[in-house]
């Protein structure tokens, strides 16, 4: 809970941030608010398919050494 409190308070600052700097630019024009609505989605997309890639290849390989261990258990 200590680290979710932490990364909302972070994610609050700069979206306060962003938002004092940014906020007649974003309501003045409706695409700047669409490309960084598309921007945001983009990163997360891509770095949630990251991690998905990389826990497949640890599932993988702890599959090969279950079943490298069990033939040379006995």
């Amino acid at each position: 809970m200590k680290k979710f409190l932490s990364t909302f308070f972070i994610c609050l600052v700069l979206c306060g941030i962003g938002t004092f700097f940014f906020a007649s630019l974003l309501i003045s024009n409706i695409w700047y608010i669409t490309v960084l609505i598309s921007l945001i989605l983009t990163i997360l997309i891509l770095v949630f398919s990251y991690y998905e890639e990389r826990i497949e290849k640890l599932e993988k390989t702890v599959e090969r050494m279950q079943r490298n261990e069990a033939g040379t258990g006995d």
